[in-house]
């Protein structure tokens, strides 16, 4: 279910985009898709918690911190 416009993600929601942005190589539409929200709710998500950086449209990066967090919860 969308959260709708001006209305706040749930933490659950939240917890997965941040995961799939994180570690996966899925693009905003597929992750959007996958968590059944708009694309302008991920990117709101990626801009917040600073965890893609992108280099042009297509091309992207996880910062180094989402990196280090990835590990630390891996091993």
């Amino acid at each position: 279910m969308r959260a709708g416009k001006g209305r706040r993600l749930s933490i659950q929601t939240t917890a997965r985009m941040q995961r799939l942005l994180a570690q996966t190589d899925l693009t905003i539409s597929e992750i959007a898709e996958s968590v059944d929200q708009s694309r302008s709710a991920v990117l709101s998500v990626n801009r917040r918690f600073k965890i893609r950086g992108y280099i042009g449209r297509s091309q992207w990066v996880v910062s180094k911190e989402w990196e280090s967090k990835v590990r630390e919860k891996a091993g």
